[in-house]
C-alpha cells in the first residue's frame, strides 16, 4: 500500500506574520544583466547601457513581430519583409507618444495599450539595473543617479537610431518628439522602478520628501483607481447594451484574417476607453470629432467605423445604473482618500494629505486624459478624447470635497463613539448597581483596586471581610473593618480611608 510523506521544508518555521522577501532565494527575480558583464567591469556603466539599449531592442522586436503577423498575411505577395520591419519600428516609436505622421497626416491619438507595454519593459530594465547595483555593492547615491541617467540616455539613443529606419513612404516619426518622449518616459518609468528597488536612493528620497508625500501618493493612486474601475464598468455595460452595433461594425470593417489587426487595435485601445469612461463619470465627458458625449448631454456627428466606438451612446437618456456610477465614482474615491489620510492621526497632517492627494489625483487623471486623447489630422477627427485640464480639475475638486467629508464624518464619529459607548454600558460598569435576571437584586460590588473606597476591605485577613446576616438585627462588628493604613477602624468609624 503506498504511503504519503511530507516534503522537507526548506526554511525554518516561525511565528505567523509578514515574511520578508528573500532576494537570494531561487524564486527571486532573474537578473537581465549577464553575470560575466557585472564581474568583468565591477561598475554600473556597462549594465546601464546594456539594459537601456536592451529595453529598446525588446520593444522594437515585439512591435515588428506583431506587425508581421497582422500585416503580411493580408498584404500577400505585395508585402515585403523590409516594409514589415519599417512598419514595426514605426509602431514602436509611435508607442512612445512622441508624435507620428501617417500618409502626410499627423496623428496624436494612439492606443494606450502600446504605451503600457513599453512602460512594463522600461520598468523591468530599471529593476535589472537595481539588481546590478546590488550585485556590485554600489551604495553612493550620486553614482547610482548617474547610472540611471546613462541608462535613460542609452534608451533614447537607441530610439533615435530607429527613426531613419522606420520611414515607410510618407509615414515617419519626428526626431525631436521621439527623443523627448523616450527620455521622459524612461526617467519616469525606469527611474521609479530603480529608485524603489535601490535602498540608498530610496532613503535619500525619503529624507528629502515631506512626510505626507508617501500617504498622499497612495491616496491619490487609490482615488484614480476608483475612477478607472468605475469607467471600466461603464464601458463594459455600454458594450453589452450596444452589442448589436459593435457586431455590425466589426462585420463591415472586415472578417477572417483581415479582422485580426482591427481586433488587436481594439484591445490596445481598451485603456483609452477606460480613461474615456472615467472622464465621463468625472463630468467633462469626451469629444469624438463632431460628437461630444457627457452626462449632461450628447451631440451627434460622424464617427469612424471602429468597433469600439459602437458603444458610444446615441441618446442623452441616462440609465439608472449610470446614475449610480456617477455618484459612486467620486464617493469611493473620497472614501479611499479619507481612509488613507486618517492614518496620520493629527488633524493638520490629515488635512494636508487630503488636499495633496486630491491635487495629485487631478494631475494624474489630467495626464491620463492627455495621453488617451489627441487627434488625427486637422479635419473632423482633430479632437479625440477628453479635455485634460477639465478632467483634472473635476477629479481634484470632487476628491477634495468627498475626502474632506469622509474625514469630517470619521472625526465626528470618533468624538461621539465614547459617549455612545458610555450610554450603552451604563448599568454594567464597576460600581454600578446591577439587576439580577431572575429579579433579585445583586449586592453593590466593591472594587478592591481603587484607593477611594470609603470602607476598604483587607483581603489578607483570615477572618474575611465584613459580613452581615440578613436575618439578624445585630449591628455589624466594625472592628473587622480596616483603614487604608491597615489599622482597625474604631467602633464609631472615626477613621475613614481615603
Amino acid at each position: 500500500m503506498p504511503r504519503a510523506c511530507l516534503r522537507r521544508i526548506g526554511r525554518p518555521i516561525c511565528q505567523p506574520g509578514t515574511v520578508a522577501r528573500n532576494r537570494d532565494a531561487d524564486t527571486a527575480r532573474r537578473s537581465v544583466v549577464p553575470a560575466a558583464l557585472r564581474e568583468r567591469t565591477g561598475s554600473l556603466w556597462l549594465p546601464a547601457i546594456w539594459t537601456g539599449i536592451g529595453a529598446a531592442v525588446v520593444c522594437a522586436t515585439v512591435a515588428i513581430v506583431a506587425v508581421a503577423i497582422c500585416w503580411l498575411p493580408v498584404a500577400g505577395p505585395a508585402g515585403h519583409t523590409r516594409s514589415a520591419i519599417s512598419a514595426g519600428l514605426l509602431t514602436f516609436l509611435a508607442a512612445l507618444h512622441g508624435g507620428i505622421t501617417v500618409d502626410d497626416t499627423e496623428a496624436a491619438f494612439l492606443p494606450l495599450g502600446m504605451l503600457a507595454l513599453v512602460v512594463l519593459v522600461i520598468a523591468r530594465a530599471g529593476a535589472g539595473l537595481a539588481d546590478a547595483a546590488a550585485a556590485v555593492g554600489e551604495q553612493d547615491p550620486v553614482r547610482l543617479a548617474l547610472a540611471l541617467a546613462a541608462q535613460a540616455a542609452a534608451f533614447t539613443a537607441a530610439c533615435l537610431v530607429a527613426v531613419p529606419l522606420s520611414v515607410l513612404g510618407t509615414s515617419s516619426a519626428p526626431f525631436l518628439g521621439v527623443g523627448v518622449a523616450a527620455l521622459v518616459l524612461f526617467v519616469l518609468a525606469g527611474g521609479c522602478a530603480f529608485v524603489w528597488l535601490t535602498p540608498p536612493l530610496r532613503a535619500a528620497v525619503h529624507a528629502v520628501a515631506p512626510r505626507a508625500t508617501v500617504p498622499a501618493l497612495r491616496a491619490a493612486g487609490a482615488a484614480v483607481l476608483c475612477y478607472l474601475a468605475a469607467g471600466a464598468v461603464l464601458v463594459a455595460l455600454s458594450l453589452v447594451a450596444h452589442a448589436g452595433d459593435v457586431e455590425s461594425i466589426s462585420r463591415h470593417v472586415g472578417g477572417g484574417w483581415g479582422g485580426i489587426p482591427v481586433l488587436v487595435l481594439g484591445l490596445l485601445a481598451a485603456p483609452n476607453a477606460l480613461v474615456a469612461g472615467a472622464s465621463y463619470l468625472a463630468g467633462p465627458g469626451i469629444a469624438l470629432g463632431a460628437t461630444t458625449v457627457g452626462p449632461f448631454g450628447v451631440s451627434h456627428g460622424t464617427l469612424p467605423a471602429f468597433p469600439l466606438l459602437g458603444a458610444v451612446p446615441s441618446t442623452a437618456h441616462i440609465h439608472p445604473v449610470v446614475y449610480a456610477l456617477l455618484v459612486a465614482a467620486p464617493l469611493l474615491a473620497g472614501l479611499q482618500l479619507g481612509r488613507i489620510a486618517l492614518r496620520q492621526g493629527a488633524l493638520l497632517p490629515v488635512i494636508a494629505v487630503v488636499f495633496a492627494a486630491a491635487a495629485l489625483a487631478g494631475i494624474a487623471m489630467a495626464a491620463l486624459a492627455w495621453q488617451a486623447g489627441g487627434g488625427i489630422g486637422d479635419g473632423g477627427l482633430a479632437t479625440l478624447g477628453p479635455s485634460p485640464w477639465r478632467v483634472g480639475l473635476a477629479v481634484a475638486g470632487a476628491s477634495a470635497v468627498t475626502g474632506s467629508l469622509s474625514v469630517g464624518i470619521a472625526a465626528l464619529w470618533r468624538v461621539l463613539t465614547p459617549g455612545l459607548a458610555r450610554l450603552a454600558d451604563l448599568g454594567t460598569e464597576d460600581g454600578a448597581l446591577t439587576a439580577d435576571p431572575d429579579g433579585e437584586d445583586e449586592p453593590w460590588p466593591v472594587d478592591l483596586d481603587t484607593e477611594d473606597e470609603l470602607w476598604p476591605v483587607d483581603p489578607d485577613r483570615e477572618d474575611g471581610p465584613l459580613t452581615t446576616d440578613p436575618g439578624s438585627e445585630d449591628e455589624p462588628d466594625l472592628t473587622r473593618v480596616t483603614t487604608a493604613d491597615g489599622e482597625p477602624a474604631g467602633p464609631e468609624g472615626e477613621e475613614l480611608a481615603g
